[in-house]
C-alpha cells in the first residue's frame, strides 16, 4: 500500500514517510509497516513476529499482569490478542468472548479510538480501556477525557494501569468543578495482588460543595481574553448591560458532569452547551 496513516490520523503518502515512526492502515486501522528497499518504498501490514518484535515492553508487561489477575477468576474464556475477522480488530484480552479489554499505552486520535468502540458495539461487545505508558499520570488531563466511561458505583470513571510499579489505579467520581472546568477526581490504587478486588469496590460517596467566586476566579475571568470569550463578553454586555465578571462575582458553581467542551462560565452566560467527544459514553448521553 502506498498511503498510510500517522498516530495523529493523517494521511500520509509512503514517499513522504519516515522510519521509525509509527503508521496505521487506512482501512482497518491496524499497525502497519515502512518497507524501504532499493527499488521502492511501501506499506505492509504487521505480522506476528513483528508484533513481537515491535510491542513495546511495558505493553507487554500490563498485558500478562492483567491476564494473570482474571485468571484467577471464575471464567469461561480467557484469551490474548485474538483477531475478530469481522470488525478487523485483536483486542489485547478477549474475556468470555463478550468484553474485550484494551490497554492502551500508545497516544490514540480520537478519530481510531471512536471507530474501535464503535467495531467492538457492532458484534455486540463491550470494551473496557485501561491507559498506560504515554498517558500515565498523578491526575487527571484533558487528554484523559476521551477515555472516560461511567457506573452507577463509580460515577465517570478512568483507569490506569503502571505497569512497572504493578499499581491499577481507579479515578471515580470525576466532575468538573468551578467556572473553568477544573478536574475533579477521587482515587482508589490497587496493588497487583489486589487487582481483582475493584470488582467489589464499592467507594463511599462525598458530597462535593459548590465553589463561590472570589477575586482571584474574577481576575482570572477578566484576563479571558482569546477569542470566543471576547465574542461572548461582548454579546452578554449588549444584551444585558451588565460585564460579565460583574454578574457572576456573587455566583458559585456547582460540579457538573465531566462531558462538556466550554467551560461554566460560558455556558451560565449563553454559551451553547457542546459535549466532548468521549465514545465510551454515548449511550450516557442519550438517555
Amino acid at each position: 500500500m502506498y498511503a498510510a496513516l500517522n498516530k495523529k490520523g493523517t494521511l500520509v503518502y509512503v514517499k513522504d514517510a519516515l522510519e521509525n515512526q509509527i503508521y496505521y492502515c487506512c482501512r482497518c486501522k491496524d499497525k502497519v509497516k515502512l518497507i524501504a528497499t532499493a527499488a521502492r518504498k511501501y506499506f505492509r501490514h504487521l505480522n506476528q513476529k513483528d508484533n513481537e518484535v515491535n510491542e513495546r515492553p511495558v505493553h507487554k508487561l500490563g498485558k500478562s499482569l492483567l491476564f494473570s489477575s482474571l485468571q484467577k477468576l471464575p471464567l469461561k474464556k480467557l484469551e490474548l490478542e485474538v483477531y475478530l475477522p469481522k470488525i478487523k480488530q485483536r483486542p489485547d484480552i478477549l474475556v468470555d468472548r463478550q468484553i474485550a479489554l484494551e490497554y492502551q499505552c500508545a497516544k490514540i486520535n480520537i478519530k481510531v479510538l471512536a471507530e474501535r468502540i464503535a467495531g467492538y458495539r457492532s458484534i455486540g461487545m463491550t470494551s473496557y480501556w485501561i491507559l498506560g505508558d504515554d498517558y500515565l499520570a498523578a491526575s487527571i488531563r484533558h487528554e484523559h477525557l476521551k477515555f472516560i466511561d461511567f457506573n452507577e458505583k463509580w460515577g465517570f470513571y478512568i483507569l490506569m494501569l503502571d505497569a512497572k510499579r504493578g499499581h491499577l489505579s481507579l479515578f471515580h467520581h470525576i466532575k468538573f468543578l468551578g467556572p473553568f472546568n477544573k478536574i475533579y477526581f477521587e482515587l482508589k490504587v490497587f496493588s497487583k495482588e489486589e487487582f481483582n478486588q475493584i470488582f467489589d469496590f464499592q467507594p463511599q460517596y462525598y458530597q462535593i460543595e459548590a465553589q463561590a467566586m472570589n477575586l482571584y476566579l474574577i481576575e482570572k475571568l477578566r484576563r479571558k481574553n482569546d477569542s470566543r470569550s471576547q465574542k461572548l463578553k461582548m454579546t452578554f454586555y449588549q444584551q444585558h448591560q451588565l460585564t460579565v465578571e460583574d454578574y457572576l462575582s456573587k455566583r458559585s458553581f456547582p460540579p457538573i458532569k465531566p462531558i462538556y467542551e466550554y467551560p461554566a462560565w460560558q455556558m451560565v452566560c449563553g454559551q451553547t452547551k457542546k459535549t466532548l467527544s468521549q465514545p465510551l459514553l454515548n449511550y450516557v448521553k442519550e438517555k
